[in-house]
């Protein structure tokens, strides 16, 4: 009986607080905000599910991983658009800067780029630190 008690906390308290806390933290990332911009400016992802496509992280659909300099990223998630939604699958490397490696839409490949994020449009990079 003991057993099934923690199990029922595990399930009920545990499993839901780490989703939450690692969104949190996984949505400020550069790594997502780097794919967020991404979908957002794609004219290809516009193409297929419409105007304005949004973001939508799956249930522990994401993995970042950073040393340094260097990381990746995967990301499994859903996109609306006005016309419609897929399910993207993203993944991303840090070389200094996040670059997108490959992007999928319903299992079809996107055409990427290297896109560099700046903060709140100010010119610097990433890598920036204030002394």
């Amino acid at each position: 009986m003991k057993i099934l008690k923690w199990a029922a906390v595990l399930l009920l308290v545990v499993l839901p607080l780490a989703e939450i806390s690692g969104r949190f933290i996984v949505l400020r990332t550069d790594a997502y905000q780097t794919l967020a911009n991404f979908v957002k400016t794609s004219s290809e992802i516009r193409e297929r599910v419409g105007d304005r496509p949004s973001l939508r992280l799956h249930f522990f659909g994401y993995s970042v991983r950073v040393s340094g300099p260097g990381g990746s990223a995967e990301f499994s998630a859903s996109v609306e658009g006005s016309n419609g939604s897929g399910e993207l699958y993203a993944k991303l490397v840090k070389r200094g800067d996040w670059q997108i490696e490959s992007v999928s839409l319903n299992g079809q490949q996107i055409q990427t780029a290297t896109i560099k994020r700046s903060f709140l449009g100010s010119g610097q990079s990433e890598d920036f630190h204030q002394k």
